[in-house]
Parts: C-alpha cells; sequence; structure tokens
C-alpha cells in the first residue's frame, strides 16, 4: 500500500528535530542553568515511578521535539494529524481535536535517554521513531547520541545510517567486519546503572563466565544505544533480560538494529518484529502509567551468537 505522505519527507523533518533538541541540551547543560534543569520537577503527562523522576532537562528537551514536530509536520502533505506516545507525556494527539483513534501516524518519542548521563555530559540520546498503524510498518527512526555529536537513522524504504558531526563522516551501519560467532573474548551491552540491574546481570553467571573467557568485556549502555552500538560495529552484541524497555525507549534500536542487518530475538528465541499492536502498547499504558509495555531482547549480528547467549541466559 502506497503511503499518503512522502516518507523521505519524514525522515528529514524527524532528523532535523533529533539535531534541534541535540543542540539544545547540550548548550543547556554546558550553561549557566544547568543545575536548574537537574532538579526534578512534576510531571503533567504520564504517570512515573517515584524510582524514575523527571528532570528539568527532560521537559525541556521534550518541549523542543515537540515543538519542531508540530511546525513541520504540517509541511507534509498527506499527515494532518499525529499521535505521540512519550515517557513525559504519555499518549497526545495532535492537534487535539482529533481523536486519536483516528490518527495513523503513531511518534514514540524519548526526548531524553539516559538522564542520568545527560547530567553529568557522560552521555544521553534523543530518540524519535514514526510508525503508521494503517499500513502496519514503521515509517522511520532516528536517534542522536547528544555529546559525541552523532546522528543514527533508517527509514522503510532506505538503509541503516549515521553521521558524525564531529569528524563529519558519514557511514553505513552493517555491524562489524568480522562478526563474532561465539561469547568468548565478545563485548557485550548490558544495563547495569541501578544496583537491581547489576544485581539481576552477576546473577547470570554461565553468561558472564562465557564472556569472560579470552578476556571479554562488558558494556555499560542503555536503551536503543545498546543495539545501535551493536549496528555500527562497537559491540558484538546487546542483552536486555532484567526488566526490559518501553517501546519509545528501544524501538528506534530495534528498527536501526534490523535495517543494519541484526539477529534480534527475544528471550524465548522468537524473531523480534517491528511490526506493533498499538492498541494493547496504548491499552497497557492506559491501565498502568508507571508499567507500560517493555521489550527484552538479545541483538547480534551472527544467529549463533545470538542463540548462544539465549541458551545460556537465566530467567
Amino acid at each position: 500500500m502506497k503511503n499518503r505522505y512522502d516518507e523521505s519527507e519524514v525522515l528529514r523533518y524527524c532528523r532535523q528535530t533529533v539535531l534541534k533538541a541535540m543542540n539544545g541540551v547540550r548548550a543547556s547543560m554546558r550553561g549557566s542553568n544547568r543545575l536548574l534543569l537537574k532538579e526534578r520537577i512534576k510531571n503533567k503527562g504520564s504517570k512515573k515511578s517515584e524510582l524514575n523522576p523527571t528532570k528539568g532537562i527532560d521537559a525541556y528537551a521534550e518541549e523542543l521535539v515537540l515543538a519542531a514536530l508540530k511546525k513541520k509536520f504540517k509541511k507534509i502533505q498527506g499527515i494532518d494529524a499525529f499521535t505521540v506516545f512519550s515517557e513525559e507525556l504519555g499518549i497526545t494527539t495532535f492537534p487535539d481535536n482529533v481523536p486519536e483513534k483516528d490518527v495513523d501516524l503513531v511518534v514514540f518519542i524519548d526526548p531524553i535517554d539516559g538522564t542520568e548521563f545527560i547530567e553529568s555530559l557522560q552521555g544521553g540520546w534523543c530518540l524519535i521513531s514514526v510508525y503508521d498503524r494503517k499500513i502496519n510498518k514503521m515509517v522511520c527512526a532516528v536517534a542522536g547520541d547528544i555529546f559525541l555529536n552523532r546522528l543514527y537513522w533508517a527509514s522503510a524504504s532506505g538503509i541503516a545510517e549515521a553521521i558524525d558531526f564531529t569528524t563529519h563522516s558519514w557511514f553505513r551501519l552493517h555491524g562489524s567486519d568480522d562478526p563474532k560467532e561465539d561469547l568468548a573474548g565478545a563485548r557485550v551491552n548490558f544495563l547495569t546503572t541501578k544496583v537491581s540491574r547489576y544485581t539481576s546481570v552477576a546473577r547470570q553467571t554461565k553468561l558472564l563466565e562465557a564472556i569472560e573467557e579470552n578476556d571479554g568485556r562488558i558494556n555499560l549502555s542503555w536503551g536503543s544505544n545498546m543495539i545501535i552500538q551493536v549496528a555500527a560495529g562497537y559491540a558484538d552484541a546487546a542483552v536486555e533480560f532484567t526488566k526490559g524497555f518501553a517501546t519509545y525507549d528501544v524501538l528506534p534500536g530495534l528498527f536501526i538494529g534490523e535495517k543494519a542487518g541484526l539477529m534480534i530475538f527475544d528471550l524465548h528465541g522468537k524473531q523480534i518484529s517491528c511490526c506493533l499492536d498499538i492498541e494493547d502498547i496504548f491499552e497497557t499504558f492506559k491501565q498502568d502509567p508507571k508499567n507500560p509495555k517493555r521489550i527484552s531482547f538479545v541483538a547480534a549480528e551472527n544467529e549463533k551468537l545470538a542463540k548462544q547467549i539465549i541458551s545460556l541466559i537465566k530467567i
């Protein structure tokens, strides 16, 4: 089925939006008001866990993203409305007089993925992915590495690509030139920032022992970043089994990884698809905004490596 809009325009404007947010966040966190942006604020949108408070920088970044999207999507012929699903805002349709169920385009936003790293200028990403539920497929995804100043993206009819603005270099994402087939000596991405997640990883003794053979390494990562690093060849695999990530966190990584040729499975060995059940995702969130639908995964360039990891995980 042919889109009612120009996919390339959607991708272009999403890239511009992420870049605007990246530049704004970098400047703000290096500026005189950086301490104010680290303060906890009231979340007027979704209800978040007390363990995951909204910070001033989260709200500021989301304002930048939403303002840009509302302005830019108006320019695209065929897009009269869109629904946003984000960690800070929840589910909101623009313009607000259009029923959410009548809107085809769903834009998943995580304006700041990795707030604790942003606060210390150590990292943080801005994420946007666009899904068309009428044709039941991804339109595009864009992920911006804020302090490394890199932009990653993919579209339904395109490839997975990236640009490094520091070195002014473009590159295609296709994993490593020599993908590993075995965990021994591998570089594996885990999320271990919170003690509970670190403890969960520490319990996976068989998996850790297999990585440690030949001096393997655990990489600290989070969200879509975990998968995109594998797609870019900076890690051999990414694993999330403790809690899973919400759709707005992980969808850009899943899609960019898929377009880069990665093998991505759930913890039972079933290949993960980027075809979404939007109604189920929304209904889960509406029932309990503190616990959105989450996705656990194993991602690697080589299927043998991915399946080895799954076989060693203790669920």
